[in-house]
C-alpha cells in the first residue's frame, strides 16, 4: 500500500513538473532579450566612455556602430538558400534567451498574405533553455533551405524572425522570386 502511494505521488510530481515546463509568467513576462553591461556598474561612466568613443570616431572619420537596434537582413546564396542574418547595431552586448533549441522561425506567404508554410509547424525542437549573445557589431547567421517537395506555387514572400522568450524579434521579409 505504501509503495502504491509513493508511486502515485511520484507520478503526480512528474506530471506537474512536465506541465510547468511549458508555462510562462503572465505578468512581467521576460522579453527574452537582455542587454549585458560588461561589468560596468555606473551609467555615468558608460556615458563618458560613449562620448569619448564618439569623439574618436569623428576624429578618425569612421562611422562606428549605428546606435540603436538589432538589424536583420536576408540574402540568397548561390545554392538557392536564404541566409538570415541578425547584426547587433546597439552600443551594448545583447543576449537572446530561448526556451527551446529553436532560434528562428519562418513563414512562406502567398500574394494575399496568408501563410502557406510555417517552419515551426513542420519541425520538432528540443525543450532546452539556451541563449545567443551578440557583442557590439557582431552577427548571427542562419541558412534557410525551403523544404523540397513542398508546393509553394503562388507563394510570393518569405518572412523570418528570431524566436526568443517574449515573441518575435528582428522580423524581416523578402520576395521568393
Amino acid at each position: 500500500m505504501i509503495k502504491r502511494f509513493f508511486a502515485l505521488m511520484m507520478l503526480l510530481f512528474m506530471i506537474s513538473m512536465t506541465a510547468a515546463c511549458g508555462m510562462s509568467v503572465e505578468h512581467g513576462e521576460d522579453s527574452g532579450v537582455e542587454e549585458v553591461n560588461n561589468g560596468s556598474e555606473n551609467d555615468e561612466d558608460d556615458s563618458k566612455e560613449d562620448s569619448e568613443e564618439e569623439e574618436v570616431n569623428k576624429e578618425d572619420g569612421g562611422q562606428g556602430i549605428v546606435a540603436g537596434e538589432i538589424e536583420p537582413s536576408i540574402t540568397k546564396n548561390e545554392n538557392g538558400q536564404f541566409v538570415y542574418t541578425v547584426k547587433n547595431q546597439t552600443e551594448k552586448e545583447v543576449t537572446f534567451e530561448f526556451s527551446s533549441s529553436q532560434r528562428y522561425d519562418y513563414a512562406v506567404k502567398n500574394s494575399s498574405g496568408e501563410t502557406v508554410f510555417l517552419y515551426s509547424s513542420a519541425t520538432a525542437f528540443m525543450q532546452v533553455l539556451g541563449s545567443e549573445t551578440l557583442a557590439q557589431g557582431e552577427e548571427l547567421s542562419y541558412t534557410i533551405e525551403l523544404p523540397p517537395g513542398e508546393d509553394f506555387e503562388g507563394a510570393t514572400s518569405l518572412e523570418v524572425w528570431l524566436t526568443p522568450k517574449g515573441g518575435k524579434k528582428a522580423p524581416i521579409s523578402t520576395t521568393l522570386k
